[in-house]
């Protein structure tokens, strides 16, 4: 009996990426590399980048193959340096749109789990999300924490 092959960690992490390249308008494509706050201009903001330095856990059901989980958080950064945004409310708005794009879809929606395109078992927003709206100095930011999955 041959083992189906395992799923890749690139492979998930490239899907979520194109997942969260349609969560906003972006005026910088999302990128793997994560930039300090300070190396992004205003006017290259609202972007996003996704941290893989998260946890990686391993569980072992019956048989040969384990479940992998890896923890990948994005990172949004704003800029509110005009007194007409509300940091908050462009916050709220960004992740009301992480959580509908990351809503089980299509022949997902059957299985109750995002499957990224079938790249992996599952991806969901995990934990508590990080919102500063840059209320004091303009630049807003948050971190989005999301967990995959792989079979």
């Amino acid at each position: 009996m041959t083992l189906p092959a395992p799923a890749t960690r690139n492979a998930a992490v490239e899907a979520l990426k194109s997942v969260i390249a349609g969560v906003w308008a972006w005026k910088t494509p999302p990128s793997r590399r994560l930039k300090l706050f300070a190396d992004v201009p205003a006017k290259a903001r609202p972007c996003a980048f996704l941290h893989e330095g998260g946890d990686e856990t391993y569980t072992w059901q019956s048989g040969a193959i384990p479940k992998r989980r890896i923890e990948v958080k994005v990172f949004v950064y704003i800029d509110v340096k005009d007194p007409k945004v509300v940091g908050a409310a462009l916050l709220n708005d960004i992740m009301d749109a992480f959580d509908a794009r990351l809503a089980p879809k299509g022949a997902d929606a059957m299985l109750g789990r995002n499957t990224l395109a079938g790249t992996q078992y599952m991806a969901r927003i995990a934990g508590r999300p990080i919102k500063v709206p840059g209320d004091l100095d303009g630049d807003g930011l948050l971190i989005v924490p999301v967990e995959i999955d792989l079979p």
